[in-house]
């Protein structure tokens, strides 16, 4: 059964995109993994990273949640080996308004919805949105594993903190089993304030923090704009060897 991680976090801009397309690639070509993306954001920036050629696209993440569809008549190859992808569109904004109107078992949507091609995959990827409390208790209710992406700056704490308190809540009442795999540090700076900022998440025992950090990095935003994972885009850069690195460190945490 797939391994699921849910990349999640209070804010947009932290970087919760970038670390979800390029830890699916890797896992993918690097540890020979058959990797299933889950686009849940409704500005479907996963979607585009890897389907930006795409104009025939029927049927998505919506469709599949809403029962218009099954998994299999949603998910799409995407150019690389082992890596599919299930996309999302703007019209699953409404799908707040359709977990609201259940009268059940809201939180567990998103789960039974992937039950049935769970056992295809070694692993889910679930790249969540910046809003949408319900799609994110339905990711979190689903996930085995959480990855927290942050700018190490003075609007974190509050994030962490929240994020922490949303965890906790998650456990109680949907899935006791939810581990925190790790907040990754993104955006990384060598300057006095990034650095200190970096030590004192790396100090708190609020939540584990990973030993990488991924560094601010011009080749990652050229591989955006290319549609390409980092390592096919630069391989020597520093957020290609940043994200291997990181990688390296989830697939210990999925043993």
């Amino acid at each position: 059964m797939a391994k699921k991680i849910a990349v999640t976090y209070e804010k947009g801009g932290c970087g919760k995109t970038t670390t979800a397309v390029n830890l699916a690639a890797i896992l993918a070509s690097e540890y020979n993994k058959n990797v299933l993306l889950v686009d849940l954001d409704k500005q479907a920036y996963s979607t585009s990273y890897y389907l930006k050629e795409r104009k025939d696209i029927e049927n998505t993440i919506h469709e599949v949640m809403t029962g218009r569809c099954v998994p299999e008549q949603a998910i799409i190859n995407t150019p690389y080996k082992g890596l599919d992808i299930l996309p999302s569109c703007r019209s699953f904004s409404e799908i707040e308004t359709h977990l609201m109107m259940m009268t059940r078992r809201q939180e567990y949507l998103l789960l039974s919805s992937l039950k049935p091609i769970e056992n295809k995959y070694d692993v889910i990827i679930f790249d969540c949105p910046p809003s949408g409390e319900r799609i994110k208790e339905n990711a979190l209710t689903a996930a085995d594993f959480v990855i927290l992406p942050l700018i190490p700056d003075d609007f974190a704490l509050p994030g962490l903190m929240q994020m922490s308190e949303e965890i906790t809540e998650i456990r109680r009442f949907t899935n006791p089993n939810i581990k925190v795999m790790g907040v990754l540090i993104t955006q990384y700076e060598n300057t006095i304030n990034k650095k200190a900022y970096t030590q004192a998440f790396k100090s708190q025992r609020l939540l584990p923090v990973f030993n990488t950090v991924i560094r601010k990095n011009t080749k990652l935003s050229e591989a955006i704009n290319h549609h390409k994972p980092i390592i096919e885009c630069d391989r020597r850069s520093n957020g290609a060897v940043d994200y291997l690195a990181f990688a390296e460190e989830v697939i210990k945490e999925m043993k």
